[in-house]
C-alpha cells in the first residue's frame, strides 16, 4: 500500500514538473525543452492531424456523391424532357403525313367531292370490323359514300345520321369489292374473311385462269354500284394453289393502316 502511495506522488510530482518543464520551454524559447515538448505532444499532435484529415477526406467524399446525385437528377430530367419533345415531334409528322395524304388523295380524286372526317369509334369484333366517322348528313354524307384514307379504299358508309356515320370497312366479313389486277386487268371479288382480317388482311377470288403473281397491284373496278373505278386497294401477299381451276384466291393487304386511322376523305354519293 505504502509503494503504490509512493508511485502516486512520484508521478504527480514529474507530472507537475513535465508541464512547468513545457511551461518554461514554450515561453524562454528553449530548444532543448521544446524539442522535449514536441516529443511528448507529437503522437497527440499525430492523432488528431489523422482525424482531422480522415473527417475533410469523408466531408469531400459525400460531398461529390451528393454532386453526382444532383447531376444525375439533372440529366435524367433533361432526358425526359428529350423524350417528351420528340413524342410531340413524332405526333406533329404523323399528323403532317396524314393530312399530306388527304390532300393527296384529293388531288387524285378532283373530279369527286370529297369532305374530311375524324375516326371517333371502333366496333372491332368478330365479324364486324366498322369505324365510326364525325360527318353525317348535314355534310352531304349518305349511305354508300366511299370513305378513303392513305391513298387507298378505307370501305363505304353503312348508315349515315345527321352528325355520323358508321363505316364498313374492307376486312368487315360483309364487305364485297369488285376488283381488277391493275398489271393484268383481270377482274375479281375482294371479301373481309374473318380469319384473315385479324392478319390486316383480305380475300380475292378471281378466274382460275388469270396470271396473278405477288404483289401485283389491286385496285376498283368498274363493275361495282357503289366504289368508282381505279382505286387503289392493295397490293397481292401470297397466291393459294387451288386444286379447283376455276377460281384462283389470294391474300391481298390493303395500303390503308386500319390499326391506326385516325382521319379519312369521304366521297359525297351524289359525285360518284
Amino acid at each position: 500500500m505504502k509503494l503504490n502511495k509512493k508511485i502516486k506522488r512520484v508521478g504527480i510530482v514529474a507530472g507537475v514538473l513535465l508541464i512547468a518543464l513545457i511551461g518554461i520551454g514554450k515561453a524562454f524559447d528553449i530548444p532543448v525543452l521544446s524539442t522535449g515538448v514536441n516529443y511528448v505532444l507529437y503522437p497527440f499532435e499525430k492523432g488528431i492531424t489523422l482525424i482531422t484529415n480522415g473527417t475533410s477526406q469523408i466531408y469531400e467524399r459525400f460531398k461529390k456523391v451528393d454532386e453526382l446525385i444532383a447531376e444525375n437528377k439533372a440529366l435524367k430530367e433533361e432526358v425526359d424532357q428529350l423524350r417528351a419533345k420528340q413524342v410531340v415531334a413524332e405526333r406533329v409528322s404523323d399528323d403532317l403525313k396524314r393530312l399530306r395524304s388527304a390532300l393527296d388523295m384529293k388531288e387524285v380524286y378532283v373530279d369527286y367531292a370529297g369532305i374530311g372526317a375524324n375516326v371517333i369509334g371502333r366496333d372491332y369484333g368478330n365479324w364486324n370490323k366498322v369505324y365510326t366517322i364525325d360527318v353525317g348528313i348535314n355534310q352531304n354524307v349518305q349511305n354508300n359514300s366511299v370513305v378513303l384514307a392513305d391513298g387507298g379504299l378505307v370501305g363505304h358508309v353503312e348508315e349515315a345520321t345527321n352528325v355520323s356515320s358508321k363505316v364498313i370497312t374492307l376486312l368487315d366479313s360483309r364487305s364485297a369489292v369488285g376488283i381488277e389486277v391493275s398489271r393484268t386487268g383481270d377482274v375479281g371479288i375482294l371479301r373481309g374473311d374473318i380469319e384473315l382480317a385479324n392478319d390486316g388482311l383480305c380475300l380475292l377470288e378471281i378466274n382460275g385462269e388469270s396470271e396473278i403473281v405477288k404483289n401485283d397491284q389491286i385496285i376498283t373496278s368498274n363493275l361495282s354500284d357503289v366504289y368508282p373505278p381505279g382505286i387503289l386497294i392493295g397490293k397481292v401477299e401470297e397466291v393459294k394453289v387451288n386444286s379447283n381451276d376455276l377460281v384462283t384466291y389470294a391474300y391481298v393487304r390493303p395500303v390503308v393502316d386500319f390499326e391506326h386511322l385516325k382521319q379519312v376523305l369521304v366521297i359525297s354519293a351524289d359525285d360518284q
